[in-house]
């Protein structure tokens, strides 16, 4: 029997600062447009709330699943039906002994469409994975007066 092992993004990174420091820039979507790698969000960090995520070339709402402060963030996607395609996206925060932030943003992908769009998942999707993690960690960064230009 064979088995299809679904496509997985997974990006880490330290955050010189706490986790409620972390989740308080990872939770404000309004500003996600001055140093993220989505042009606009929209919504609340509440589970059942849906989201409204843009970037270039396409928009998709999916709906918070768990809102923990200062330890994790998930939401689910889906594109048509769950069938044809299904995003599992989490941001967990994890406290290091050095009183940084270890910052694990992962999505799992499944569903009949992702067959066509594995070749897309792999390196460029990935580094817009880490894109991310690093304007987050600048952002959070200079807010607390711990980074680069703080």
């Amino acid at each position: 029997m064979e088995t299809t092992m679904k496509p997985v993004l997974t990006a880490v990174i330290d955050i010189d600062a706490t986790p409620q420091a972390v989740w308080d820039v990872l939770t404000d979507f309004t500003a996600y447009g001055e140093w993220s790698t989505f042009p606009a969000a929209e919504g609340t960090a509440q589970v059942g709330s849906r989201l409204t995520m843009r970037m270039p070339g396409m928009t998709f709402r999916p709906t918070v699943t768990v809102a923990t402060p200062g330890q994790e963030l998930r939401w689910v996607g889906t594109l048509g039906i769950k069938q044809l395609f299904h995003g599992q996206h989490s941001f967990v925060l994890s406290p290091n002994h050095d009183g940084t932030t270890r910052l694990t943003n992962h999505e799992e992908f499944s569903g009949a469409l992702v067959t066509l769009i594995r070749p897309f998942l792999r390196t460029p999707k990935k580094d817009g994975y880490a894109a991310f993690n690093t304007g987050l960690k600048q952002r959070v960064e200079v807010r607390t007066g711990l980074g680069p230009g703080a």
